[in-house]
């Protein structure tokens, strides 16, 4: 069968709505990623998460990661926008549910068959891989890198998951979207920690770093501004007008959802998780990967605080 490149991205695009994403495009692989994201590593800005720095050469040349790649499918998958825990202590909406890694491979190992179908050789990845997702998402005209360092969506937001395809298949590609934050700065007037300038987050900063990665103990004003989080922090896209006058036409995925027990459970019962309660509750959640250990020490800085 001869390739045919408009009938494959349109085949990816049937298949990729009937898995629930919001949307695809695509960009190609080897767009002119430029130094932004080597000057980043250079001042400091990712912390202590080293694995940034050791695939630094992958993530400017998907070469390394699929020989033969041409084309970048980028996705985006809805997450609630809603804060559904009615409790004290902020989990991140995108953490409120099920793991997301988990529940988007099966649909992307979907969307590889497809693509394999027309010849094509994969590798996919959501989070996990060496893929500089939001680059590729604005290069495939999804949206663009506001300046809390996220993907915002016209009509849409910056609530959901970004999803990678690298494929061998050349196909027909979208144009770039430029930025349309134009002159508001609230979400880093917002941040409590100034962690956002210039569209990039300090992450020695961040209090979804502090919350969730790091492994060391916070500065003392770092302490106090997270005192009401738990795990992660929306402050940034809580303010955006984008994701106030977003229009959200797709349910959300159920799995994405918070669980009732969790939603009021308080801080205090939290932290008297036993073990075996803590593996029960979170078995399928990204709040297990920090372990109990760090949750408790998250509580503790609120009661602290």
């Amino acid at each position: 069968m001869s390739f045919a490149p408009q009938a494959a991205r349109q085949a990816i695009q049937v298949v990729a709505r009937a898995l629930g994403f919001s949307g695809v495009g695509i960009a190609p692989a080897h767009a002119d990623q430029g130094t932004r994201l080597q000057d980043w590593l250079a001042a400091g800005k990712h912390a202590d998460m080293q694995w940034m720095e050791r695939h630094l050469p992958a993530r400017l040349n998907p070469e390394l990661v699929l020989p033969g790649v041409r084309s970048v499918i980028m996705l985006t998958y809805e997450y609630a926008a809603h804060d559904a825990r009615n409790a004290p202590g902020h989990i991140a909406r995108y953490a409120q549910g099920e793991d997301y890694h988990k529940l988007l491979a099966a649909k992307l190992a979907d969307i590889d068959e497809t693509l394999s179908f027309y010849g094509g050789t994969q590798r996919c990845f959501t989070d996990s891989g060496p893929v500089s997702e939001r680059f590729f998402a604005a290069q495939a005209g999804l949206g663009w890198i506001g300046r809390n360092g996220l993907l915002i969506r016209p009509g849409r937001g910056s609530y959901c998951f970004l999803a990678s395809v690298l494929t061998t298949l050349e196909l027909p590609c979208d144009a770039p979207m430029p930025p349309r934050c134009g002159n508001c700065h609230r979400c880093e007037e917002a941040c409590p920690t100034a962690a956002l300038k210039d569209g990039q987050c300090d992450a020695r900063r961040c209090l979804s770093f502090w919350t969730i990665e790091a492994h060391s103990t916070p500065p003392q004003d770092i302490a106090a501004a997270a005192k009401e989080r738990l795990y992660g922090c929306d402050i940034c896209q809580e303010v955006c007008p984008w994701n106030r006058s977003a229009t959200r036409e797709q349910a959300v995925d159920p799995h994405l959802l918070m669980p009732a027990e969790l939603c009021a459970l308080s801080p205090e019962r939290l932290a008297a998780l036993s073990d075996a309660e803590f593996e029960r509750l979170f078995a399928g959640s990204p709040i297990r990967r920090i372990g109990l250990e760090h949750l408790r020490q998250n509580i503790e800085r609120m009661r602290e605080w």
